[in-house]
């Protein structure tokens, strides 16, 4: 996610372990790895960055538009 800076907000939750390598980012969602919500579509499909709330974050989880759904699901 990308926070605005001219907000303020709670602190951001952090996914455990490290980024990969820019030469070694997986296929799908670049966190799917590592993300203890990553499901079936994160290995495969990269998400958008999208607005979300007052943020901006590309995950397939994030509620962001009708076209996405509630689940972030393309309908």
């Amino acid at each position: 996610s990308i926070p605005a800076i001219d907000r303020d907000r709670e602190r951001l939750a952090q996914i455990d372990g490290a980024m990969p390598r820019l030469d070694a980012i997986a296929a799908g969602c670049p966190f799917h790895p590592r993300c203890p919500q990553a499901f079936d579509r994160c290995t495969t499909q990269r998400p958008e960055l999208l607005a979300a709330s007052a943020t901006r974050a590309a995950c397939w989880l994030v509620p962001a538009s009708p076209e996405r759904g509630a689940a972030g699901v393309v309908a």
